[in-house]
């Protein structure tokens, strides 16, 4: 009787282990349980777990671009429709909350707000004068935009240093030192 070499025997092992792990993770042996991290397959690869966190991510990324564009669409809206740029988020019968129309105040029913009064015209022979905002609440913006941050809200019991003019927009120097843009329509020069 002739003896099997150890070396067949492992090579002959080592090619079933392989078929076999090729019929069982093909699911013809019932290996196919599932996606991985389902309830099927409750064990998943860390480059499956970080391949589909990438994809939510990605996902929720381009949804708040999306929300952030309608967003700042309706923000450029919110001056046109007001007459300038007064604070959308002002309580309503301040003078600058919504789209400047008439609001009823609760402590006088039936009566009205009316919408901002019209600021001094806007010209060049402004910058070196003081001056104030015609409504409740007004932004005052780090930048000459609509779309820039809000830096604080005055009112018209600021009183301001026009310094520069830039389309439509003063920048202004309040008594503290705060610098800052105020849409030229809702300054009353003085």
């Amino acid at each position: 009787m002739k003896r099997i070499d150890w070396k067949v025997f492992v090579l002959l092992g080592i090619i079933v282990s392989v078929a076999v792990g090729f019929l069982y993770g093909t699911g013809i042996l019932g290996g196919d349980s599932g996606d991985p991290g389902s309830s099927g397959d409750p064990l998943a690869s860390t480059s499956y777990a970080d391949g589909t966190i990438n994809r939510r991510g990605q996902e929720l990324d381009a949804r708040i671009v999306t929300l952030e564009a309608k967003i700042q669409s309706l923000e450029n809206e919110i001056p046109q429709l007001a007459g300038g740029d007064i604070d959308p988020d002002a309580p309503a019968g301040s003078g600058g909350g919504g789209t400047g129309a008439t609001n009823p105040t609760p402590t006088n029913p039936g009566t009205t707000t009316p919408p901002p009064t019209q600021g001094s015209p806007i010209t060049l022979e402004n910058v070196g004068k003081t001056g104030n905002v015609t409504s409740e609440v007004v932004n005052l913006r780090e930048s000459a935009s609509t779309s820039s941050n809000i830096k604080r809200r005055l009112s018209p019991s600021d009183t301001f240093t026009i310094t520069k003019l830039e389309n439509d927009w003063y920048q202004v120097q309040l008594s503290d030192g705060t610098v800052g843009w105020v849409h030229g329509p809702l300054v009353r020069v003085r």
